[in-house]
């Protein structure tokens, strides 16, 4: 068993070392880059979701489009440094944003000085991938089951930490909710992304985290983290023993679920021929076995790319978002 888990560690860590090296170039590089090149701004830290992502749509960009496609991180502010510096870009499409829940239905509605509007300052191209994931605990917490949690919950008023990529951001406000849900309480502790997270969970340094993906699969196989449920409505292909919230036998997650996801936008403005051009680019690249693959490896279920559902999904949230804040209870300090 441990040198199975092992095993499964050194690819993943090859993976993902594989993809944190793909396209990204330091700075000075960057300005060197031909003007037909096209950087694809991430918001966030190397090695989170949106990241993983970006980077195998990038790699298939670039062959499409016969041109450099650059992944240029731009992190901080739970997202909004790299949105506006996207947005003050010339207007060419040559310039991509990878957003995700959190960049595009939270952060507008809990920060009033995000500086962007999503729904007038985003041209979507679509929403390119689903991800799944699962609440999971520290190794020693004293507890197997979604049942167990919440009776520790109770039985330890305050006690129990989780983590998140920052205050303010999709988790943030996703695990307040399932909190709320289950009448349990448990102190914020915000990190920089999603890796520095699931590293503390590691370590011991929160009690559990919400919602964690593909990279927590390792270390529930070699006994460092402990999964608890799946948030999606069916279990989790990557981790097949861990029950959905829907097996936990507990009421109030029959139908609850969460499930995040990545897409690429333009900012607004772009000419037509050009925003063209990237949606046939990036429909061909989401039609490539080769990418599906890729994806999936990650833990990443791809969908085709379409710019009225994205529009529509971004819409839903935001609503559900302001909803949520107005209810009070959460605090973004």
């Amino acid at each position: 068993m441990r040198s199975c888990a092992e095993a499964v560690l050194r690819r993943t860590g090859a993976v993902l070392a594989l993809l944190l090296g793909t396209l990204a170039l330091p700075g000075p590089v960057l300005a060197q880059v031909a003007q037909g090149a096209t950087t694809l701004v991430v918001p966030t830290p190397p090695g989170g979701p949106i990241d993983r992502v970006a980077r195998i749509v990038a790699q298939g960009l670039s062959s499409v489009l016969g041109e450099p496609v650059v992944v240029e991180n731009k992190g901080g502010a739970a997202g909004k440094i790299g949105v506006q510096a996207a947005l003050r870009a010339a207007r060419d499409g040559h310039t991509l944003i990878a957003v995700s829940p959190s960049i595009a239905s939270v952060n507008p509605v809990v920060d009033k000085a995000a500086g962007y509007d999503p729904l007038k300052d985003f041209d979507p191209l679509g929403i390119v991938a689903f991800n799944d994931g699962v609440l999971a605990v520290r190794a020693d917490l004293p507890v197997t089951d979604m049942p167990g949690l919440v009776a520790y919950a109770k039985a330890h008023p305050g006690a129990l930490t989780y983590g998140s990529f920052g205050v303010g951001t999709s988790l943030h406000l996703q695990t307040e909710e399932l909190l709320h849900t289950l009448g349990i309480t448990a102190r914020h502790v915000p990190y920089k992304g999603e890796a520095q997270a699931m590293n503390a969970l590691i370590a011991g340094e929160v009690d559990m985290m919400a919602y964690v993906t593909s990279p927590i699969v390792p270390f529930v196989a070699n006994g460092r983290a402990r999964a608890l449920a799946a948030t999606a409505s069916t279990r989790w292909a990557a981790l097949p023993a861990v029950p959905s919230f829907a097996e936990t036998g507990i009421d109030a997650l029959r139908n609850y679920t969460y499930r995040s996801w990545v897409g690429i936008v333009l900012p607004a403005g772009v000419p037509a021929a050009a925003r063209q051009r990237a949606t046939a680019a990036l429909r061909e690249v989401l039609a490539r076995p080769e990418t599906l693959k890729a994806l999936e490896a990650q833990g990443f279920a791809p969908v085709t790319p379409d710019a009225e559902t994205m529009r529509r999904t971004v819409a839903a949230e935001l609503e559900r978002n302001r909803r949520l804040i107005a209810a009070g209870g959460i605090s973004l300090e």
